[in-house]
């Protein structure tokens, strides 16, 4: 009876001992994410690597701020972690359960601004915000060596207008904002055609009132601006209802609402191939527009800001300017050529910091 009682205790303790090494096994070794600075609203893909006996290991996860993607669920070791529409430091716990043991591990998901892109994933163009028309699938040059060197090139496919563009809907992008783009063409530019950064705006419910439908900023890059004009800078104001159109350069537009610089001939948007230049503007939150040119302000202008003080005069409960999308456009292709661009990077604040470093 004793070797009965003896034998059951030591299968009792090596269950036990069983229990406890197996229970021990379950550590989560790392948590991981994809990139280490995010923008707001992006999707950032997270995930655990847990180290033991996986059979029955169920995961639960956490953060501090924004929210996890709704299709994925929440007992895997992977999941989808949306940036919220504030900059801050973000703390995501993924914990590993097994039976009656667990094992957590942190991470610090620091989003800093609005939105960028450094062109630095494969994954640029698949699905992650950014559309294209008349292009050749964009090539993404991407430098594990030195990622400040990463670029993306697109180059016009068809005689129609080619663009890339970006619509800008993950979190509302109001007035102040400054958005700076750095790029530049190579191989081949169209003779006496531009290219132009455009940043369009949502009409409001009104359809009576005028609003601000786009700002457009073109350049000439391979004009002779000492013979041809090389660059206009100009925004458009709308009025649905009678599909009245009015740019800040026409001769029918007030001069009180006109930009400072129009149109004319500068060195400053001469570019040869290859060469990367940067481009910012920007709306303080006392609605003064500023350009710059690799860093050095080029100008400002009341003219945005004068123009929407009258319209809320005008009309009451005038909507403030929503961007809606971003967008560059650049020449088609002629005979059997296309225009290429590259892109380094596109940066864009909404709390009136001036993006203005090259």
């Amino acid at each position: 009876m004793n070797k009965i009682i003896n034998c059951f205790s030591i299968i009792i303790c090596a269950a036990l001992l069983f229990s406890c090494k197996k229970n021990a096994d379950i550590q989560i070794q790392s948590l991981s994410k994809s990139g280490e600075e995010f923008y707001f609203g992006e999707r950032v893909p997270v995930w655990a690597a847990t180290s033991g006996d996986k059979d029955g290991i169920s995961y639960q996860w956490s953060a501090t701020g924004g929210s996890f993607d709704g299709f994925r669920t929440q007992n895997l070791f992977e999941n989808l972690w949306i940036a919220p529409n504030q900059p801050g430091e973000y703390t995501i716990t993924a914990k590993a359960k097994n039976g009656g043991d667990n094992s957590s591990r942190s991470t610090v998901m620091k989003v800093t601004r609005y939105y960028f892109d450094e062109f630095q994933s494969a994954y640029t163009f698949n699905g992650n915000g950014w559309s294209t028309s008349n292009v050749v699938t964009p090539i993404v040059l991407k430098n594990d060596v030195d990622p400040a060197k990463s670029t993306a090139e697109l180059t016009a496919s068809s005689s129609s207008a080619p663009n890339i563009r970006r619509s800008l809907n993950l979190a509302d992008l109001k007035i102040p904002f400054s958005i700076r783009t750095k790029m530049g063409w190579k191989s081949f530019f169209r003779s006496g055609q531009s290219v132009y950064i455009g940043l369009s705006f949502v009409q409001p419910a009104s359809t009576i009132t005028p609003y601000i439908r786009e700002i457009r900023w073109e350049l000439w890059p391979t004009n002779d601006y000492t013979k041809t004009n090389n660059y206009r800078m100009r925004y458009e104001t709308f009025i649905p209802a009678t599909n009245t159109s009015l740019w800040s350069d026409s001769s029918a537009f007030s001069k009180t609402y006109a930009l400072d610089s129009t149109s004319g001939k500068n060195p400053l948007f001469s570019m040869k191939d290859g060469q990367l230049k940067t481009f910012t503007f920007s709306l303080d939150k006392d609605n003064v527009f500023s350009a710059y040119v690799d860093g050095t302000l080029w100008f400002s202008s009341n003219g945005i800001r004068n123009w929407l003080a009258d319209m809320k005069a005008k009309y009451p409960g005038f909507a403030d300017p929503l961007a809606k999308e971003y967008r560059i456009t650049f020449p088609s292709k002629s005979g059997s050529t296309g225009t290429t661009i590259f892109l380094k990077s596109v940066y864009m604040n909404d709390d009136g910091t001036q993006l203005n470093n090259p």
